[in-house]
């Protein structure tokens, strides 16, 4: 059938939108894919092969019917006669693949040619025959986002729930592995709904896995593609990963980890995430952070700056998933805590079951949760073993509070006090935290933690023994 509007749109946004094109009589059929692959940059990796199609009369949606090419493919004569000297459209069939239908940037080549002008809802420029389409999508109504919620809110509803994006995996090498097995995914853009199974396991993803994957996949390439000082972190120079397209498949992960219930990329430094979002470098943000040798200086940061730019292009292009790259562009400030370090996650997530205030009980319950802040600040600024996010991950499953508002109004993470770990346990010298996962909880032993030092021996001593389940 002809393509809705909706579907028009989406054609559009990928460069694959209504042309006019001039063709010639003797024009053979070589000719003709080389003058479509000019137009349409995407036919370019065509391999397939492909056959045009046009409309049935009548109004509506009406059915596609194939049009045969000669025994020498399409000529002029022939297209030209089938559309009665151009009155009729032809529609492009890919016989053997998809089209890529990842919507382009407006400033992409594909809309070069095209006159642009300015939306007045959302003040991104469009190539006009876009904007008609995008103001009829929109249906003339102003959307304003306010906060970090309204951002996730926007970029979840536009995960397509009806179809698939599969994943499956050992737990083997996940970062490579899954690089792999995501850039090979043909059935399905990563738009779809992320689905992860891992080899030689029973369990049915129903979100839990996609988190699993998804926070061993942001981990994996803060550390395998980016370097720099803690959280402040820009692309690691690889001519090699480059050319592999990495880095685009790396923006992809990262803007589904956002959209869907994944943790936020928090490790942007300042003036890489300032290119993302306007695709230029500025000077003020840059110092000795911008660069992981902190001893370059002035000039030579600048240098070591700009060879990093096809990384962060290609990074800007995997980021464009769910039009998420458009957002940055528009709103920087408010979506600035995704990708840049800011407060102090963990201890925002603390809900501690207090006795009353003004008891004994009270004041000893507020000192431990003074230790629990200043070992969760030593383990976020010094080079330990144990971090915030692997804190998280021990009490609650996960390593991230959940991004989407919708599962993050219900995140808490209890922390409860036993005074009387005697009448449990009987006469003992020394236990340790319990912590219960599934109920987000963790319960610390009062009477055997009197200092700093004692409180973080035990967690220690509990983190490093207690990474299995061991009551059901």
């Amino acid at each position: 059938l002809t393509p809705t509007s909706s579907e028009e749109f989406e054609f559009a946004q990928a460069g694959l939108g209504k042309r006019h094109l001039t063709m010639l009589k003797d024009m053979n059929h070589d000719e003709i894919f080389e003058l479509l692959q000019i137009e349409y940059p995407k036919m370019k990796g065509l391999t397939g092969g492909w056959l045009l199609y046009k409309a049935t009369g009548g109004q509506g949606r009406r059915r596609l019917i194939m049009i045969p090419p000669d025994s020498n493919g399409y000529t002029g004569s022939l297209i030209r006669s089938v559309t009665g000297a151009g009155k009729s459209i032809l529609y492009i069939v890919p016989l053997q693949h998809e089209f890529d239908l990842t919507p382009l940037p407006p400033d992409a080549i594909e809309f070069q040619r095209m006159p642009k002008a300015q939306c007045q809802t959302c003040k991104v420029s469009f190539p006009l025959q876009i904007l008609a389409l995008h103001v009829q999508e929109s249906g003339f109504k102003k959307v304003f986002l306010y906060s970090v919620d309204d951002i996730l809110d926007t970029i979840s509803r536009r995960v397509d729930h009806e179809k698939q994006f599969h994943i499956q995996i050992s737990r083997t090498n996940i970062l490579e592995r899954g690089l792999l097995q995501w850039q090979r995914q043909k059935k399905n853009l990563p738009t779809a709904a992320l689905k992860v199974t891992f080899f030689g396991e029973a369990g049915v993803d129903t979100g839990a896995l996609r988190k699993e994957f998804l926070t061993e996949m942001v981990a994996g390439i803060e550390d395998r593609f980016f370097e720099g000082t803690q959280n402040k972190k820009s692309p690691r120079y690889s001519l090699t990963d480059f050319d592999n397209g990495m880095y685009r498949t790396v923006g992809e992960i990262l803007a589904v980890s956002l959209a869907q219930g994944g943790p936020a990329p928090t490790f942007f430094s300042p003036w890489s995430y300032y290119y993302l979002c306007n695709g230029q470098i500025n000077p003020t943000t840059l110092n000795s952070d911008a660069v992981a040798d902190v001893h370059l200086r002035g000039a030579v940061i600048l240098h070591a700056v700009l060879r990093l730019q096809p990384m962060l292009e290609q990074l800007r292009e995997g980021l464009q998933l769910y039009d998420l790259l458009s957002l940055l562009r528009q709103y920087p400030d408010i979506c600035q805590p995704l990708l840049v370090p800011g407060e102090d996650f963990v201890m925002a997530s603390i809900c501690p079951q207090l006795s009353d205030k003004g008891s004994t009980r009270h004041q000893i319950e507020l000192e431990l949760i003074n230790f629990l802040q200043d070992f969760l600040y030593e383990a976020e600024e010094g080079p330990h073993s144990i971090t915030p996010a692997r804190f998280l991950q021990w009490v609650t499953g996960q390593g991230h509070i959940p991004l989407l508002p919708s599962e993050k109004k219900d995140f808490a993470v209890t922390v409860k006090f036993n005074h009387d770990c005697n009448a449990d346990f009987g006469i003992h010298n020394i236990c340790y935290p319990v912590v219960s996962a599934c109920a987000k909880r963790i319960v610390l032993p009062v009477r055997h933690i009197k200092s700093y030092d004692q409180f973080k021996s035990i967690l220690l001593e509990a983190f490093y023994l207690g990474q299995e389940f061991n009551i059901v």
